[in-house]
């Protein structure tokens, strides 16, 4: 996923050092007495692991197809995979709703729980759904960023069990297509933190865009990249205030997450 161009209000996989003012610095720093991890670094640093990078013009530079695409990887009649693989629905049809199931799916893989805390599970997923030439970048990128990001939020092997990390599509569209590449944006909606009282980052919620361009490879769509944007975001209910630390354990316990990766 490497290559994206950094713009103002971005964020990127690439952890880099501030740029020169005026520049978009890709991570976030609360100081509370000292620059320590904080809400917003933190869910930073997870959206940005969802992604691959990030452009607020997203694939904005290429036309949006003007047919009505359908509702993917949800309860709509997009295309559906044929079979699973390392837990990872695979085998999807070369058209345009094969590449919209795929693009959605594949990011729901890497949206579990598990993508974060078994290095063995995240590398099983990555090779699954990454071309051959990206599968390397992308490998070395998101071990560096699981690894800050656990330390962020204070995750040790011991409390990973109690790590919120959800996400859902909420819609599909598709910027381009041909027979051998793909330009699809997804719309979902992430939860992410540590439902605990002294949690470094309590549970909390975004709204985001990805753009995954994939290649036809080996008779399936492959991810060749991806890019993150902020997504539409609805306005929350002042009259519906966040539930507690204990509330939210025992949800995340309860409510069982899709059983696409872990």
């Amino acid at each position: 996923m490497a290559g994206n161009q950094k713009q103002t209000g971005t964020r990127t996989l690439t952890a880099k050092a501030p740029e020169s003012p005026g520049a978009a610095s890709p991570w976030r720093r609360v100081k509370i007495g000292a620059i320590i991890f904080g809400v917003v670094l933190a869910l930073g640093m997870a959206l940005t692991l969802f992604g691959g990078g990030r452009s607020d013009k997203g694939s904005a530079e290429t036309p949006a197809d003007s047919t009505p695409t359908p509702q993917a990887g949800g309860s709509g009649p997009g295309a559906k995979a044929k079979s699973v693989k390392d837990g990872v629905p695979v085998g999807y049809p070369r058209t345009k709703d094969g590449a919209a199931a795929a693009a959605v799916n594949y990011q729901m893989a890497r949206s579990a729980p598990g993508y974060f805390t078994d290095q063995g599970l995240r590398h099983q997923v990555l090779k699954t759904v990454m071309t051959s030439s990206a599968l390397a970048n992308q490998q070395a990128q998101d071990d560096q960023l699981t690894k800050g990001l656990m330390a962020s939020l204070g995750v040790t092997e011991q409390t990973a069990p109690d790590l919120v990390m959800r996400a859902a599509p909420l819609g599909t569209s598709i910027r381009s297509y041909s027979e051998d590449t793909a330009t699809v944006k997804v719309w979902m909606s992430e939860v992410v933190g540590v439902p605990t009282e002294k949690s470094k980052m309590p549970v909390s919620g975004s709204w985001s865009t990805y753009t995954l361009i994939l290649q036809w490879q080996d008779g399936d769509w492959k991810v060749a990249t991806i890019a993150l944007s902020d997504g539409p975001t609805p306005l929350v209910s002042p009259g519906q205030p966040a539930s507690s630390p204990e509330d939210m354990r025992l949800a995340n316990k309860e409510f069982g997450a899709p059983r696409y990766a872990g």
